[in-house]
Protein backbone atom coordinates (compact mmCIF):
# COMPACT_ATOMS: atom_id res chain seq x y z
CA UNK A 1 0.00 0.00 0.00
CA UNK A 2 2.71 2.32 0.62
CA UNK A 3 4.25 1.90 -2.53
CA UNK A 4 0.66 2.75 -4.61
CA UNK A 5 1.24 6.18 -5.23
CA UNK A 6 4.47 6.06 -6.23
CA UNK A 7 3.89 3.75 -8.62
CA UNK A 8 0.82 5.34 -10.30
CA UNK A 9 3.59 8.75 -10.06
CA UNK A 10 6.21 6.63 -11.58
CA UNK A 11 3.76 5.37 -14.63
CA UNK A 12 2.38 8.97 -14.81
CA UNK A 13 6.38 10.54 -15.65
CA UNK A 14 6.53 7.77 -17.92
CA UNK A 15 3.76 8.26 -20.26
CA UNK A 16 3.82 12.17 -20.61
CA UNK A 17 7.45 12.03 -22.66
CA UNK A 18 6.09 9.19 -24.43
CA UNK A 19 3.27 11.26 -25.81
CA UNK A 20 5.68 14.23 -26.51
CA UNK A 21 7.61 10.98 -29.12
CA UNK A 22 4.62 11.05 -31.30
CA UNK A 23 4.53 14.08 -33.28
CA UNK A 24 8.34 14.15 -33.69
CA UNK A 25 10.15 14.89 -37.32
CA UNK A 26 11.30 12.33 -38.89
CA UNK A 27 14.38 12.92 -40.89
CA UNK A 28 14.38 12.23 -44.51
CA UNK A 29 17.60 12.31 -46.52
CA UNK A 30 17.82 14.64 -49.55
CA UNK A 31 21.49 13.69 -51.28
CA UNK A 32 22.49 16.36 -53.71
CA UNK A 33 23.26 13.84 -57.08
CA UNK A 34 25.51 16.41 -59.15
CA UNK A 35 24.23 14.03 -62.77
CA UNK A 36 20.88 14.40 -61.92
CA UNK A 37 21.26 18.29 -61.09
CA UNK A 38 22.83 18.75 -64.17
CA UNK A 39 20.18 17.24 -66.39
CA UNK A 40 17.70 18.84 -64.78
CA UNK A 41 19.16 22.16 -65.77
CA UNK A 42 20.17 20.90 -69.34
CA UNK A 43 16.81 19.93 -70.03
CA UNK A 44 15.02 23.57 -68.92
CA UNK A 45 13.06 25.78 -71.78
CA UNK A 46 10.64 27.47 -72.45
CA UNK A 47 7.77 24.68 -72.92
CA UNK A 48 8.53 23.71 -69.26
CA UNK A 49 4.76 23.29 -68.17
CA UNK A 50 5.16 25.27 -64.53
CA UNK A 51 6.92 28.00 -66.23
CA UNK A 52 3.58 28.19 -68.35
CA UNK A 53 1.51 27.89 -65.35
CA UNK A 54 3.60 31.07 -63.74
CA UNK A 55 3.86 33.08 -66.59
CA UNK A 56 -0.03 32.94 -66.92
CA UNK A 57 -0.74 33.52 -63.07
CA UNK A 58 0.86 37.06 -63.16
CA UNK A 59 -1.56 40.35 -64.12
CA UNK A 60 1.14 41.93 -66.15
CA UNK A 61 4.69 41.48 -68.64
CA UNK A 62 3.16 37.85 -69.91
CA UNK A 63 2.54 37.41 -73.59
CA UNK A 64 -0.66 36.27 -75.08
CA UNK A 65 0.25 32.43 -75.64
CA UNK A 66 2.75 30.47 -74.21
CA UNK A 67 5.42 29.73 -75.28
CA UNK A 68 6.00 32.27 -77.25
CA UNK A 69 8.03 33.23 -80.26
CA UNK A 70 8.37 36.99 -79.18
CA UNK A 71 9.53 37.75 -75.55
CA UNK A 72 10.40 41.69 -74.24
CA UNK A 73 12.19 42.85 -71.08
CA UNK A 74 9.45 41.99 -68.70
CA UNK A 75 8.05 38.43 -70.08
CA UNK A 76 12.07 37.84 -69.91
CA UNK A 77 12.05 38.75 -65.70
CA UNK A 78 9.33 36.54 -65.10
CA UNK A 79 11.04 33.56 -66.83
CA UNK A 80 14.37 34.65 -64.52
CA UNK A 81 12.02 34.86 -61.57
CA UNK A 82 11.22 31.42 -62.25
CA UNK A 83 14.04 29.05 -62.96
CA UNK A 84 17.08 31.24 -61.54
CA UNK A 85 19.18 29.88 -58.96
CA UNK A 86 20.18 33.18 -57.05
CA UNK A 87 16.38 33.57 -55.99
CA UNK A 88 16.28 30.04 -54.82
CA UNK A 89 19.63 30.26 -52.60
CA UNK A 90 17.73 34.13 -51.30
CA UNK A 91 14.27 32.12 -51.15
CA UNK A 92 16.25 29.54 -48.45
CA UNK A 93 17.59 32.21 -46.35
CA UNK A 94 14.24 33.46 -46.31
CA UNK A 95 12.52 30.17 -45.50
CA UNK A 96 15.11 30.16 -42.43
CA UNK A 97 14.68 33.14 -40.37
CA UNK A 98 10.88 32.38 -41.03
CA UNK A 99 12.05 29.21 -39.32
CA UNK A 100 13.62 31.09 -37.17
CA UNK A 101 10.35 33.19 -36.01
CA UNK A 102 9.33 29.66 -35.26
CA UNK A 103 11.98 28.99 -32.95
CA UNK A 104 12.13 32.47 -30.66
CA UNK A 105 8.14 32.40 -30.22
CA UNK A 106 8.55 28.77 -28.46
CA UNK A 107 8.37 28.71 -24.87
CA UNK A 108 11.03 26.98 -23.25
CA UNK A 109 9.94 22.72 -22.44
CA UNK A 110 9.51 21.93 -18.57
CA UNK A 111 12.35 19.96 -17.26
CA UNK A 112 11.79 16.91 -15.29
CA UNK A 113 14.48 14.27 -13.42
CA UNK A 114 13.50 11.12 -11.48
CA UNK A 115 16.49 8.77 -8.99
CA UNK A 116 15.64 6.01 -7.23
CA UNK A 117 18.16 3.69 -4.38
CA UNK A 118 18.12 2.42 -1.07
CA UNK A 119 18.01 3.03 2.31
CA UNK A 120 19.25 1.29 5.51
CA UNK A 121 16.01 2.24 7.48
CA UNK A 122 14.10 -0.94 8.83
CA UNK A 123 10.56 0.08 7.64
CA UNK A 124 11.78 1.02 4.02
CA UNK A 125 14.67 0.55 2.04
CA UNK A 126 13.48 2.49 -0.94
CA UNK A 127 14.22 5.88 -2.14
CA UNK A 128 12.39 7.42 -4.79
CA UNK A 129 12.08 10.81 -5.80
CA UNK A 130 10.64 12.67 -9.10
CA UNK A 131 10.51 16.85 -9.57
CA UNK A 132 9.74 18.97 -12.70
CA UNK A 133 11.61 22.46 -13.37
CA UNK A 134 9.10 25.30 -14.84
CA UNK A 135 10.78 28.07 -16.32
CA UNK A 136 8.59 31.68 -16.30
CA UNK A 137 10.70 33.87 -18.78
CA UNK A 138 10.31 37.48 -17.19
CA UNK A 139 10.03 41.40 -18.22
CA UNK A 140 9.02 40.21 -21.64
CA UNK A 141 11.77 38.96 -22.96
CA UNK A 142 9.80 36.23 -25.54
CA UNK A 143 7.57 39.19 -26.73
CA UNK A 144 11.28 40.67 -27.91
CA UNK A 145 13.28 37.55 -28.83
CA UNK A 146 9.80 36.99 -31.51
CA UNK A 147 9.61 40.61 -32.47
CA UNK A 148 13.58 40.48 -32.89
CA UNK A 149 12.99 37.30 -35.47
CA UNK A 150 10.08 38.48 -37.20
CA UNK A 151 12.55 41.76 -38.05
CA UNK A 152 15.17 39.45 -39.05
CA UNK A 153 12.58 37.75 -41.17
CA UNK A 154 11.49 40.92 -42.76
CA UNK A 155 15.19 42.06 -43.52
CA UNK A 156 15.44 38.81 -45.50
CA UNK A 157 12.22 39.75 -47.18
CA UNK A 158 14.02 42.53 -48.47
CA UNK A 159 17.35 41.36 -49.13
CA UNK A 160 14.85 38.42 -51.48
CA UNK A 161 13.63 41.41 -53.32
CA UNK A 162 17.39 42.83 -53.70
CA UNK A 163 18.33 39.78 -55.36
CA UNK A 164 15.39 39.93 -57.68
CA UNK A 165 16.01 42.80 -58.59
CA UNK A 166 19.80 42.48 -59.43
CA UNK A 167 18.95 39.22 -61.45
CA UNK A 168 16.47 41.67 -63.33
CA UNK A 169 19.19 44.38 -63.72
CA UNK A 170 20.86 41.41 -65.04
CA UNK A 171 18.52 40.15 -67.52
CA UNK A 172 18.44 43.83 -68.76
CA UNK A 173 22.10 44.31 -69.42
CA UNK A 174 22.52 40.68 -71.34
CA UNK A 175 19.08 41.50 -73.62
CA UNK A 176 20.72 45.26 -74.40
CA UNK A 177 24.38 43.22 -74.94
CA UNK A 178 22.47 40.78 -77.60
CA UNK A 179 20.40 43.14 -79.08
CA UNK A 180 23.17 45.62 -79.26
CA UNK A 181 25.49 42.51 -80.77
CA UNK A 182 22.67 41.98 -83.21
CA UNK A 183 22.65 45.37 -84.68
CA UNK A 184 26.35 45.74 -84.63
CA UNK A 185 26.53 42.37 -86.78
CA UNK A 186 23.50 43.67 -89.59
CA UNK A 187 26.02 46.85 -89.70
CA UNK A 188 28.89 45.23 -90.24
CA UNK A 189 26.43 43.03 -92.96
CA UNK A 190 25.44 46.23 -94.63
CA UNK A 191 29.36 47.28 -94.72
CA UNK A 192 30.11 44.26 -96.41
CA UNK A 193 27.40 44.28 -99.17
CA UNK A 194 28.49 48.67 -99.59
CA UNK A 195 32.42 47.77 -100.21
CA UNK A 196 31.59 44.57 -102.16
CA UNK A 197 29.52 46.86 -104.30
CA UNK A 198 32.58 49.76 -104.69
CA UNK A 199 35.16 46.33 -105.36
CA UNK A 200 32.76 45.50 -108.31
CA UNK A 201 33.16 49.49 -109.42
CA UNK A 202 36.81 49.66 -108.83
CA UNK A 203 37.42 46.31 -110.80
CA UNK A 204 35.67 47.73 -113.72
CA UNK A 205 37.51 50.53 -113.78
CA UNK A 206 40.89 49.00 -113.71
CA UNK A 207 39.26 47.21 -116.60
CA UNK A 208 38.64 50.12 -118.22
CA UNK A 209 41.91 51.08 -117.80
CA UNK A 210 41.19 54.15 -115.43
CA UNK A 211 43.13 52.92 -112.23
CA UNK A 212 46.02 50.86 -110.99
CA UNK A 213 45.63 47.84 -109.53
CA UNK A 214 47.19 48.92 -106.12
CA UNK A 215 43.72 50.78 -105.55
CA UNK A 216 42.07 47.77 -106.32
CA UNK A 217 43.88 45.68 -103.65
CA UNK A 218 43.78 48.19 -101.01
CA UNK A 219 39.57 47.85 -101.42
CA UNK A 220 39.91 44.31 -101.85
CA UNK A 221 41.80 44.22 -98.72
CA UNK A 222 39.29 45.98 -96.91
CA UNK A 223 36.74 43.93 -97.67
CA UNK A 224 38.65 40.71 -96.38
CA UNK A 225 39.47 42.54 -93.24
CA UNK A 226 35.67 43.27 -92.48
CA UNK A 227 34.57 39.58 -93.41
CA UNK A 228 36.93 38.63 -90.25
CA UNK A 229 35.12 40.90 -88.40
CA UNK A 230 31.87 40.23 -89.18
CA UNK A 231 32.51 36.73 -88.16
CA UNK A 232 34.12 37.58 -85.38
CA UNK A 233 30.58 39.70 -84.62
CA UNK A 234 28.50 36.23 -85.85
CA UNK A 235 30.20 34.72 -83.00
CA UNK A 236 29.57 37.66 -80.37
CA UNK A 237 25.77 37.26 -81.01
CA UNK A 238 26.22 33.55 -80.60
CA UNK A 239 27.85 34.41 -77.20
CA UNK A 240 25.58 37.21 -75.88
CA UNK A 241 22.46 34.72 -76.69
CA UNK A 242 24.14 32.24 -74.32
CA UNK A 243 24.71 35.18 -71.45
CA UNK A 244 20.99 36.21 -71.80
CA UNK A 245 20.18 31.96 -71.16
CA UNK A 246 22.20 32.31 -68.41
CA UNK A 247 20.73 35.46 -67.11
CA UNK A 248 17.77 33.43 -66.85
CA UNK A 249 18.78 30.37 -65.38
CA UNK A 250 17.66 28.52 -68.80
CA UNK A 251 20.18 25.82 -70.35
CA UNK A 252 22.48 26.95 -73.46
CA UNK A 253 20.38 27.03 -76.68
CA UNK A 254 16.74 27.48 -74.73
CA UNK A 255 15.89 31.05 -76.51
CA UNK A 256 17.25 29.45 -80.13
CA UNK A 257 14.33 30.54 -82.28
CA UNK A 258 12.90 33.34 -80.22
CA UNK A 259 12.71 37.13 -80.92
CA UNK A 260 13.25 39.93 -79.18
CA UNK A 261 11.12 43.06 -78.33
CA UNK A 262 12.33 46.10 -76.82
CA UNK A 263 9.69 48.88 -78.00
CA UNK A 264 12.24 52.10 -76.49
CA UNK A 265 15.13 50.22 -77.16
CA UNK A 266 16.07 52.67 -80.17
CA UNK A 267 14.49 55.93 -78.47
CA UNK A 268 15.76 55.79 -74.85
CA UNK A 269 13.29 58.04 -73.17
CA UNK A 270 13.54 62.00 -72.37
CA UNK A 271 14.68 63.59 -69.66
CA UNK A 272 11.53 65.33 -69.01
CA UNK A 273 10.47 61.62 -68.50
CA UNK A 274 12.63 61.30 -65.82
CA UNK A 275 11.97 64.07 -63.31
CA UNK A 276 14.83 64.75 -61.06
CA UNK A 277 13.09 65.07 -57.92
CA UNK A 278 10.54 62.56 -58.67
CA UNK A 279 13.17 59.99 -59.27
CA UNK A 280 15.41 60.56 -55.91
CA UNK A 281 12.64 60.01 -53.92
CA UNK A 282 11.30 56.92 -55.84
CA UNK A 283 15.05 55.81 -55.34
CA UNK A 284 14.99 56.23 -51.20
CA UNK A 285 11.16 55.27 -51.29
CA UNK A 286 11.77 51.94 -53.55
CA UNK A 287 15.54 51.13 -52.71
CA UNK A 288 15.13 47.28 -50.92
CA UNK A 289 18.20 48.03 -49.41
CA UNK A 290 17.34 51.06 -47.68
CA UNK A 291 14.09 49.11 -46.53
CA UNK A 292 16.20 45.87 -45.55
CA UNK A 293 18.53 48.06 -43.15
CA UNK A 294 15.23 49.59 -41.69
CA UNK A 295 14.55 46.40 -40.91
CA UNK A 296 17.94 45.29 -39.52
CA UNK A 297 17.56 48.23 -37.47
CA UNK A 298 14.32 47.48 -35.96
CA UNK A 299 15.97 44.14 -35.24
CA UNK A 300 18.96 45.69 -33.47
CA UNK A 301 16.50 47.74 -31.57
CA UNK A 302 14.55 44.01 -30.33
CA UNK A 303 17.89 42.85 -29.35
CA UNK A 304 18.59 45.44 -26.97
CA UNK A 305 15.12 45.31 -25.33
CA UNK A 306 16.13 41.37 -24.68
CA UNK A 307 19.41 42.20 -23.13
CA UNK A 308 18.22 44.40 -21.21
CA UNK A 309 15.11 42.54 -20.07
CA UNK A 310 17.86 39.79 -19.27
CA UNK A 311 18.89 41.98 -16.37
CA UNK A 312 15.78 40.61 -14.37
CA UNK A 313 16.07 36.82 -13.86
CA UNK A 314 13.53 33.95 -15.32
CA UNK A 315 11.80 32.58 -11.94
CA UNK A 316 11.92 28.30 -12.19
CA UNK A 317 9.23 26.61 -10.28
CA UNK A 318 10.68 23.44 -9.20
CA UNK A 319 7.17 20.95 -7.53
CA UNK A 320 8.38 17.43 -7.05
CA UNK A 321 7.76 14.06 -5.10
CA UNK A 322 9.71 11.90 -2.62
CA UNK A 323 9.11 8.70 -1.16
CA UNK A 324 11.47 8.08 1.99
CA UNK A 325 11.34 5.64 4.67
CA UNK A 326 7.76 5.17 4.43
CA UNK A 327 7.11 8.53 4.25
CA UNK A 328 5.77 10.61 0.81
CA UNK A 329 6.83 14.08 0.79
CA UNK A 330 5.89 16.93 -1.90
CA UNK A 331 7.38 20.25 -2.18
CA UNK A 332 7.09 22.83 -4.63
CA UNK A 333 9.51 26.25 -4.29
CA UNK A 334 10.47 29.07 -6.81
CA UNK A 335 14.50 29.63 -7.86
CA UNK A 336 15.94 32.34 -9.70
CA UNK A 337 19.56 33.07 -10.73
CA UNK A 338 21.16 36.07 -8.04
CA UNK A 339 22.02 38.95 -10.27
CA UNK A 340 25.01 40.30 -7.71
CA UNK A 341 28.15 39.72 -9.73
CA UNK A 342 26.81 40.81 -13.59
CA UNK A 343 23.54 42.50 -14.42
CA UNK A 344 24.26 41.46 -18.25
CA UNK A 345 26.05 44.25 -18.85
CA UNK A 346 28.45 43.04 -21.84
CA UNK A 347 25.88 41.63 -23.81
CA UNK A 348 23.49 45.49 -23.50
CA UNK A 349 27.04 46.64 -23.99
CA UNK A 350 27.25 44.72 -27.58
CA UNK A 351 23.76 45.12 -28.22
CA UNK A 352 23.77 49.27 -28.14
CA UNK A 353 27.37 49.42 -30.01
CA UNK A 354 25.59 46.50 -33.00
CA UNK A 355 22.56 49.13 -32.98
CA UNK A 356 24.87 52.02 -33.43
CA UNK A 357 26.77 50.11 -36.84
CA UNK A 358 23.47 49.55 -37.96
CA UNK A 359 22.32 53.16 -37.83
CA UNK A 360 25.57 54.04 -39.09
CA UNK A 361 25.12 51.57 -41.93
CA UNK A 362 21.66 52.49 -42.82
CA UNK A 363 22.92 56.62 -42.91
CA UNK A 364 25.98 55.78 -45.02
CA UNK A 365 23.44 53.70 -47.62
CA UNK A 366 21.08 56.30 -47.52
CA UNK A 367 23.68 58.88 -48.63
CA UNK A 368 25.32 56.37 -51.17
CA UNK A 369 21.98 56.06 -52.86
CA UNK A 370 21.74 59.27 -53.06
CA UNK A 371 24.63 60.10 -54.85
CA UNK A 372 24.31 56.98 -57.10
CA UNK A 373 21.11 58.57 -58.24
CA UNK A 374 22.73 61.73 -58.78
CA UNK A 375 25.71 60.47 -60.31
CA UNK A 376 23.79 58.24 -62.47
CA UNK A 377 21.02 60.49 -63.62
CA UNK A 378 24.10 63.21 -64.99
CA UNK A 379 26.11 60.42 -66.84
CA UNK A 380 22.59 59.55 -68.60
CA UNK A 381 21.66 63.34 -69.23
CA UNK A 382 24.97 63.30 -71.16
CA UNK A 383 24.82 59.74 -72.80
CA UNK A 384 21.03 61.09 -74.54
CA UNK A 385 22.73 64.51 -75.46
CA UNK A 386 25.13 62.33 -77.48
CA UNK A 387 22.97 59.70 -78.64
CA UNK A 388 20.45 62.56 -80.01
CA UNK A 389 23.54 63.97 -81.35
CA UNK A 390 24.62 61.39 -83.28
CA UNK A 391 20.86 59.89 -84.71
CA UNK A 392 20.90 63.67 -86.06
CA UNK A 393 24.10 63.49 -87.57
CA UNK A 394 22.99 60.06 -89.22
CA UNK A 395 19.70 61.41 -90.51
CA UNK A 396 21.10 64.16 -92.16
CA UNK A 397 23.47 62.16 -94.17
CA UNK A 398 20.91 59.62 -95.19
CA UNK A 399 17.76 62.07 -95.66
CA UNK A 400 20.35 64.97 -97.18
CA UNK A 401 23.34 63.78 -98.68
CA UNK A 402 22.66 60.48 -100.22
CA UNK A 403 19.39 62.66 -101.55
CA UNK A 404 21.70 65.09 -103.10
CA UNK A 405 23.90 62.47 -104.12
CA UNK A 406 21.41 60.34 -106.05
CA UNK A 407 20.58 64.32 -107.57
CA UNK A 408 23.87 64.24 -109.14
CA UNK A 409 24.06 61.21 -110.45
CA UNK A 410 20.67 61.80 -111.88
CA UNK A 411 21.85 65.22 -113.98
CA UNK A 412 25.47 63.31 -114.63
CA UNK A 413 27.46 65.16 -112.33
CA UNK A 414 28.88 62.21 -110.01
CA UNK A 415 28.90 58.43 -110.31
CA UNK A 416 27.78 55.35 -108.61
CA UNK A 417 31.11 55.47 -107.06
CA UNK A 418 30.34 58.99 -104.99
CA UNK A 419 27.00 56.89 -103.71
CA UNK A 420 28.51 54.17 -102.58
CA UNK A 421 31.34 56.11 -100.32
CA UNK A 422 27.82 58.04 -98.90
CA UNK A 423 26.75 54.79 -97.70
CA UNK A 424 30.00 53.88 -96.41
CA UNK A 425 29.97 57.20 -94.48
CA UNK A 426 26.40 56.44 -93.57
CA UNK A 427 27.35 52.82 -92.26
CA UNK A 428 30.17 54.36 -90.03
CA UNK A 429 27.74 57.25 -88.51
CA UNK A 430 25.27 54.15 -88.07
CA UNK A 431 27.96 52.67 -85.81
CA UNK A 432 28.73 55.80 -83.73
CA UNK A 433 25.06 55.82 -83.50
CA UNK A 434 24.92 52.33 -82.08
CA UNK A 435 28.08 53.53 -79.76
CA UNK A 436 25.82 56.58 -78.53
CA UNK A 437 22.88 54.26 -77.96
CA UNK A 438 24.99 51.41 -76.17
CA UNK A 439 25.99 54.11 -73.90
CA UNK A 440 22.46 56.07 -73.51
CA UNK A 441 21.03 52.74 -72.50
CA UNK A 442 23.77 51.53 -70.10
CA UNK A 443 23.37 54.64 -68.10
CA UNK A 444 19.49 54.81 -67.83
CA UNK A 445 19.95 50.78 -66.74
CA UNK A 446 22.36 52.57 -64.04
CA UNK A 447 19.53 55.12 -63.71
CA UNK A 448 17.35 51.72 -63.12
CA UNK A 449 19.65 50.27 -60.59
CA UNK A 450 19.90 53.49 -58.52
CA UNK A 451 16.19 54.03 -57.95
CA UNK A 452 15.44 49.77 -57.94
CA UNK A 453 12.59 50.69 -60.04
CA UNK A 454 11.98 49.72 -63.94
CA UNK A 455 11.76 53.39 -65.35
CA UNK A 456 11.64 52.57 -68.79
CA UNK A 457 8.46 50.50 -68.89
CA UNK A 458 6.74 51.87 -65.92
CA UNK A 459 5.40 48.29 -65.03
CA UNK A 460 5.87 48.12 -61.19
CA UNK A 461 8.56 44.80 -60.61
CA UNK A 462 6.23 41.82 -60.13
CA UNK A 463 6.06 40.17 -56.87
CA UNK A 464 8.73 37.71 -56.70
CA UNK A 465 7.52 34.37 -55.12
CA UNK A 466 8.72 33.39 -51.72
CA UNK A 467 9.02 29.86 -52.15
CA UNK A 468 10.40 27.94 -55.11
CA UNK A 469 7.45 27.32 -57.71
CA UNK A 470 9.02 24.78 -58.86
CA UNK A 471 8.84 23.02 -55.86
CA UNK A 472 5.07 23.73 -55.23
CA UNK A 473 3.60 22.99 -58.71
Amino acid sequence: MVFTRPRTLGRAALFVPLLSFVSCYHYRPQPLLPPAVEQQYRSRSLADPGLKEFIEAQPVGKPASWPSTELNLDTLTLIAFYFHPDLDAARARFATSEAGVITASKKPNPGGSGAGGYTNAERAAYVLKFSLDWTIETAGKPEYRTQQARNLSEAARFSLGETAWQVRSRVRAALLDHLLASRELELLMREQQTRAEALKLYEERLSAGEISRPEVDVVRTSLTLLDVTTERAKGREKETQAALEASLGLAPAALNGVRFVWNSFETPPGEETLPLLNVQRAGLLNRLDVQRLLAEYAASENALQLEAARQYPDIRISPGYEFTEGFNSYFIGPSALLPLRDRNQGPIAEAEARRAETAARFLAQQAAAIDQIERALIRYRAALADFREADSRLKVLLEDRERAIQQQIQAGEADQLALVGVRLEAVAAAGARLNALRAAQTDLGAVEDAVQYPLESGIALPPVPEANPRRTQ
